[in-house]
């Protein structure tokens, strides 16, 4: 497998959206929660990320679209990390387990998933004010183009 290209402008964002849509595939499928947060999460950072997109091509950037380009940039790594240990932790359980065994397996594994389903959240509302402070401010592509 192939390492991810993660670019200085764009940080974490191909994979992370590669991620996200592995996490609503169906092997997640009973976790509907995160399933949720992860195709809110895909879809705001797609639009985040063709932004990021026509910034990376500008010349100068004014202060506020450089900061918060650049927050959006630890913000996707931040996420990266959430959903790297979400599908480490959380992976399928293994195809030859018997249903006792898958369930000891799902309880020991509920309060790791009550912490995740919770940054998750955290992370979507993190998303949400990146964006809106982006209209706030009016840190908008036509006008530094």
């Amino acid at each position: 497998m192939s390492a991810p290209v993660v670019s200085a402008t764009m940080g974490a964002m191909n994979p992370l959206i590669g991620k996200l849509a592995a996490l609503m595939g169906d092997e997640y499928k009973k976790l509907t929660s995160v399933r949720k947060q992860a195709s809110f999460l895909k879809d705001e950072l797609s639009a985040m990320k063709a932004l990021l997109e026509k910034l990376e091509l500008m010349n100068e950037l004014d202060p506020l679209a450089k900061n918060w380009r650049d927050h959006v940039r630890e913000m996707s790594y931040d996420m990266e990390n959430c959903i790297d240990d979400f599908m480490r932790d959380l992976g399928g359980a293994d195809a030859k387990m018997g249903f006792i065994k898958k369930t000891a397996k799902r309880l020991k594994t509920l309060r790791k998933r009550h912490r995740i389903a919770d940054r998750m959240e955290e992370l979507k509302a993190l998303a949400l004010q990146a964006n809106e402070r982006r209209m706030r401010y009016n840190i908008d592509i036509s006008s530094l183009t």
